[in-house]
């Protein structure tokens, strides 16, 4: 069958947005049918650390469409600092990822649509899920994942949590003292906050007496803690232990194939197509 003129122009978009001299073969119409799973990388940009992401998945068997959607300032150095610090800039961000999402949404209805971000990736997916309940003909995606997010452990994810089918999935690392810890109380989180980040601790649960809105939406929130075991002979260090492809094949992709989170521990199945 051969493509349709709409099909090819959404590929042709999704290609052209996003600065990846590959991104094409991971946008193609046949893969674009079978859902979306946008990757956000942190403040370097596309890099390694975000191929691996995505070569883990692959190897996972997930035969989705799968960007990596460059975000920030592609300047060296002082590009970088200004995407960990610009909130403003990376709140923006968010909304340009939302957009992207929502005219996947009207082009291919009812396809599953996942969002990976990666340190300061993870803080712009959450901007991009809150940005999603302001948009018109916006539904909501079917999950965020965060790896190493430098979002602060206390930001309300309430908004984001309503825009997000399953859920949010954060996977943490307390070994991760130097970016996570030492970095962003010194350049600060992606939201702006000094304290401790989501990637390190862990987001706070709602307080005792906190809004039943408030404690029904982080019903959806889900916490995985890093173990020594689960990263052993992973290099790099530990912020990026959780990008290793291994790592996400094994630990990561089961919560983009799983129907329903948390993902059943037996071999989950592929949810309508996204395999």
């Amino acid at each position: 069958m051969k493509p349709t003129v709409g099909a090819v122009a959404a590929a042709a978009l999704w290609a052209g947005g996003c600065a990846m001299d590959d991104n094409a073969a991971y946008t193609t119409a046949g893969r674009q049918d079978r859902g979306l799973v946008m990757i956000l990388p942190g403040i370097e940009g596309v890099s390694p650390i975000n191929l691996h992401i995505r070569e883990g998945l692959a190897g996972a068997g997930i035969r989705c469409a799968m960007p990596i959607f460059e975000w920030g300032l592609p300047v060296p150095l002082v590009g970088a600092a200004l995407n960990q610090t610009d909130v403003p800039a990376d709140r923006g961000a968010g909304r340009r990822v939302a957009d992207r999402v929502v005219r996947y949404q009207l082009a291919h209805p009812g396809r599953p649509v996942y969002v990976v971000g990666h340190s300061a990736g993870g803080g712009v997916a959450v901007f991009a899920a809150e940005a999603l309940g302001r948009l018109p003909n916006a539904r909501p995606v079917d999950g965020l994942v965060l790896l190493s997010a430098s979002i602060s452990a206390d930001y309300d994810l309430t908004a984001a949590l309503r825009s997000c089918r399953n859920g949010l999935v954060n996977f943490y690392n307390p070994a991760d003292v130097g970016l996570l810890g030492v970095g962003t109380a010194l350049l600060g989180n992606v939201d702006g906050g000094h304290g401790a980040s989501a990637g390190r601790t862990g987001f706070v649960p709602p307080r005792t007496g906190a809004p039943p809105g408030q404690r029904s939406a982080y019903r959806k929130l889900h916490q995985v803690r890093i173990t020594p075991a689960m990263v052993s002979g992973e290099g790099g260090g530990p912020h990026v232990a959780d990008t290793a492809a291994p790592f996400v094949a094994t630990y990561v992709a089961e919560w983009i194939i799983s129907p329903t989170w948390p993902p059943p521990p037996a071999e989950p199945l592929a949810p309508r197509g996204a395999r």
